[in-house]
């Protein structure tokens, strides 16, 4: 499915008006959005399978200045746009390929052990 520009600023505007540790609220709202626009996709919860400790803490390099996680969770939703997994969250509101989301994120057991996300994903 494509989504129109209106729809992708709508989404901007909804995504942008979260701030960092805000993204169970984003994403419920870019949800009931889509949702309301008929539009199918994608709701993908990280986990590092500790909210407590030095594993709770979860980094996007996009934004390496603070965690964007202290509980060792954050999500966002994805959408097909011409083909591309396209995820949105707060950090992301224009929205950015699943496979670049992903490459971004970092805990301290996947940096020192190789760990990975426990991953949940929900369609709708």
């Amino acid at each position: 499915m494509s989504l129109n520009p209106d729809q992708l600023r709508q989404i901007y505007t909804i995504a942008s008006s979260y701030d960092n540790f805000q993204c169970v609220e984003c994403s419920q709202a870019i949800k009931d959005y889509l949702i309301s626009e008929r539009i199918s996709g994608k709701l993908i919860k990280l986990y590092t399978g500790a909210s407590t400790g030095a594993n709770s803490f979860i980094y996007d390099e996009a934004f390496p200045e603070e965690a964007i996680s202290t509980n060792g969770r954050h999500q966002g939703i994805a959408v097909i746009i011409n083909g591309i997994e396209t995820v949105f969250d707060n950090h992301h509101p224009a929205g950015i390929s699943r496979d670049e989301w992903m490459a971004n994120f970092l805990f301290q057991g996947l940096v020192h052990f190789g760990q990975q996300f426990q991953i949940t994903e929900i369609e709708f």
